[in-house]
């Protein structure tokens, strides 16, 4: 709902206010990307994007906490540029690893976190970065015109369960002009052990300004 209210936001502006206001959970320039990598490095990432996708950002580093080197791919699926606003299709986490002889194998992928190119509102897209730390990577989105929202989405490694489970999620709204801000923090204990695959974010309550 909230992205489909972001893009009727988006319509009544006039045209000179889109360039003037810049999404605020773009990614931070320090944040590390494969998408500055070369050669067959970024070829072989780029391999996970078929049908007509494309690797919209691939950020690498270590999911699993065994010091081999993976990436977490946002991919674009075809037809979204074409998409009316807050309508285009959701983008598809893919998570690669690398199998015993090193080549990166697909180990899950979920299409339900980061929303379409059109559904941040004024902010423009809402994809804003993927951050990898050891054994767990977070994902962050958002968008919005007068109310701004995030959502930050944290994954973490269980050996246990040899899985990605959801173990924090931080969702946030605040009026640009008044200040008041609302936020609704999740720990691995209120999201309940679900897995990456599983995970959707219409589940999980969101921040609502009273």
């Amino acid at each position: 709902m909230r992205h489909r209210l972001a893009a009727l936001a988006l319509l009544a502006l006039p045209a000179w206010a889109y360039a003037q206001v810049a999404n605020p959970y773009a990614k931070p320039t320090a944040a590390p990307s494969a998408s500055q990598d070369k050669g067959n490095q970024m070829d072989e990432l780029k391999a996970f994007a078929t049908g007509g996708a494309k690797v919209l950002e691939a950020t690498r580093g270590d999911l699993t906490g065994d010091g081999r080197q993976g990436a977490v791919l946002v991919i674009d699926p075809p037809g979204g540029a074409d998409a009316k606003l807050g309508e285009g299709p959701a983008r598809d986490v893919v998570l690669v690893v690398p199998d015993a002889s090193g080549h990166l194998q697909r180990a899950a992928s979920n299409a339900r976190i980061v929303p379409c190119a059109t559904c941040g509102g004024v902010a423009g897209d809402p994809y804003g970065y993927t951050k990898v730390l050891k054994g767990e990577f977070t994902i962050v989105v958002g968008g919005g015109s007068r109310e701004r929202w995030s959502d930050e989405y944290t994954f973490t490694w269980s050996p246990a369960r040899k899985d990605w489970l959801a173990t924090h999620v931080v969702r946030k709204v605040s009026d640009s002009e008044t200040g008041k801000e609302k936020v609704v923090d999740l720990t691995a204990k209120d999201l309940g052990g679900v897995a990456f695959r599983d995970f959707d974010p219409t589940h999980v309550p969101e921040a609502h300004l009273p």
